[in-house]
């Protein structure tokens, strides 16, 4: 039960509290183009959750391994970029090997949820501040769910801030920016403290 607990716990930190864009701006630029087109939510959103879960329990393990190196830092990104890689390689083998039909649907998801800097962040937050397997696995979760959170608020109003309405020089990807500072700005507010990472 406490394990749960700590997987629910992580995982509200992560979408809410800690959440990748509006806290650390990692992601954006998958962010808006995801955004672009709502029917691409709900793949890419499984794919992030997946990717972001699966590599947060390897890591967990890793972590373990190197730890009591000295200069394990320094190593620390080719072995996370290694796992990311390795995830990646085996998610489109198995899509590819048992669920032929939805491979060609899926790979583009995989992509993007693979090598994006929201997912590549979260293993680092949770190399630096998680210390049990719950909050590796709860914080990866919330992290992959808060950048869903996020891709939606942006995809909610994206056909408004390429209006005819809109000065052509803050028409689009200018005002997205904008919208996202303000997002920032909100959930900073709703943290009303310094955050925990």
């Amino acid at each position: 039960m406490e394990f749960i607990k700590q997987i629910i716990i992580a995982s509200f930190t992560g979408i809410l509290i800690e959440n990748t864009v509006f806290s650390r701006a990692l992601g954006t630029s998958t962010l808006i183009s995801v955004s672009k087109n709502r029917k691409n939510i709900l793949g890419f959103g499984l794919c992030a959750v997946y990717i972001t879960t699966v590599t947060s329990i390897i890591c967990f393990f890793i972590d373990r391994l190197i730890n009591y190196y000295k200069l394990s830092y320094i190593y620390m990104p080719l072995i996370y970029v290694l796992i990311l890689g390795f995830v990646y390689i085996v998610t489109l083998l198995l899509l590819w090997k048992f669920f032929y039909n939805l491979f060609f649907r899926m790979k583009k998801y995989v992509h993007m949820s693979a090598f994006n800097c929201a997912v590549f962040g979260a293993l680092f937050l949770n190399h630096k501040y998680c210390s049990s397997l719950a909050e590796y696995i709860g914080h990866g979760i919330g992290i992959s769910l808060g950048f869903i959170l996020a891709v939606y608020m942006v995809s909610i109003v994206y056909d408004k801030l390429y209006s005819e309405n809109v000065p052509y020089s803050f028409r689009g990807y200018p005002l997205i920016l904008i919208y996202i500072g303000i997002l920032s700005m909100a959930f900073y507010g709703l943290v009303g403290r310094q955050l925990l990472y």
